[in-house]
């Protein structure tokens, strides 16, 4: 089975971003091999700005607050603090430093889940708090997304709960060596605990998923009251006379509405690593995402319309040895499914 790591395979040199080149790209056609790779087309940033902005043959749409004040959440560790780990707390088994790799850890689903909750307690004007990142060690502006893990862990052990929050135990995380949580509708249900009644004034106490002695306080009073909503789920992109415009014209009505979208990336067999034919790298597997992302904004050109969405690992213009772009392009039949979240009433 091909890894549902949040990040996959470089993309095609066709999809690189041209940096000696300062104009927005022509970006190509819906059919094009390449978006069947897992990653999309890198976005230099200075080719985004908030709100619209004009590009040859069409526009760029990206929300408030994204490239401003939403801060951005890196899961890319480092040697020295996967060496402070190992020696503070004695994970079993240790953390590994991979300079080969450099993926970053597999946390992408809270991490972006993490960052929905920060657009709306910007939305609503409250201060972001700050915490020491357990994955990096610098002081990180926003909510944790460790409590979010910590949660979806705890849930997932719990029969009475484990359907609603699946753990990938075939293929782990490469840092850590723990499960993968791959249930995008289990971390927007978490995301939607302080919109609810019945559980808008908890609070737990959590052990961390992998670090001995280390427990996490959750405390429901300190979400946003927000209700998910689906916005779309999975639809089989190779069918016959697929017409992506109801998804787009779905995806364009929520970000209106309620703003940036928490959305999977279908797991391709093209992220295989070659194992599989090129002819079959746009095939995806059935209702399943490998990558949570946050939709940002959109980008309409010479009629075609695709999907702007934040990275979580290396926040650069490209894709190096260190990490990758921070921002990424995708036409909206790569995607697996998007939640929106609502703003709930207090009452």
């Amino acid at each position: 089975m091909p890894s549902l790591g949040c990040e996959s395979l470089p993309p095609e040199a066709e999809l690189r971003t041209p940096i000696a080149s300062p104009d927005f790209p022509r970006i190509p056609e819906y059919g094009a091999r390449h978006w069947a790779a897992m990653q999309g087309m890198p976005l230099r940033r200075s080719w985004l700005k908030e709100g619209r902005t004009a590009i040859p043959g069409g526009e760029v749409v990206v929300l408030p607050h994204v490239l401003t004040t939403l801060p951005y959440k890196n899961v890319q560790e480092t040697e020295a603090w996967v060496g402070h780990v190992n020696a503070t707390y004695a994970p079993d088994p240790q953390w590994r430093y991979l300079p080969d790799w450099r993926m970053g850890h597999y946390k992408c689903m809270s991490v972006s889940a993490s960052t929905i909750i920060d657009w709306f307690t910007l939305r609503a004007g409250r201060p972001l708090g700050r915490y020491r990142s357990l994955l990096n060690g610098a002081i990180e502006l926003g909510f944790d997304h460790r409590l979010l893990d910590a949660l979806y862990y705890a849930r997932a052990r719990d029969a009475a709960t484990a359907d609603d929050y699946p753990l990938l135990t075939i293929d782990l995380d490469p840092i850590e060596r723990t499960p993968i949580p791959y249930g995008m509708a289990g971390f927007a249900a978490i995301l939607s605990l302080g919109g609810d009644r019945a559980t808008r004034d908890m609070t737990v106490e959590l052990p961390d998923p992998s670090l001995p002695g280390v427990t996490h306080r959750l405390a429901t009073a300190d979400l946003p009251a927000l209700r998910a909503r689906k916005v779309f789920s999975y639809r089989p992109s190779w069918e016959v006379n697929f017409d992506p415009r109801p998804l787009i014209d779905a995806t364009h009505a929520a970000m209106e509405r309620s703003g940036p979208l928490y959305a999977g990336i279908r797991l391709r067999f093209a992220a295989s690593g070659g194992v599989v034919t090129a002819a079959h790298g746009a095939l995806a597997a059935p209702d399943l995402s490998a990558h949570g992302v946050v939709i940002v904004g959109h980008v309409h050109q010479d009629g075609r319309t695709f999907f702007i969405y934040r990275e979580t690992f290396g926040e650069y213009d490209s894709d190096w040895a260190d990490g990758g772009a921070a921002y990424r392009l995708f036409p909206i039949q790569s995607f697996n499914e998007a939640w929106a979240f609502d703003p709930v009433e207090a009452s």
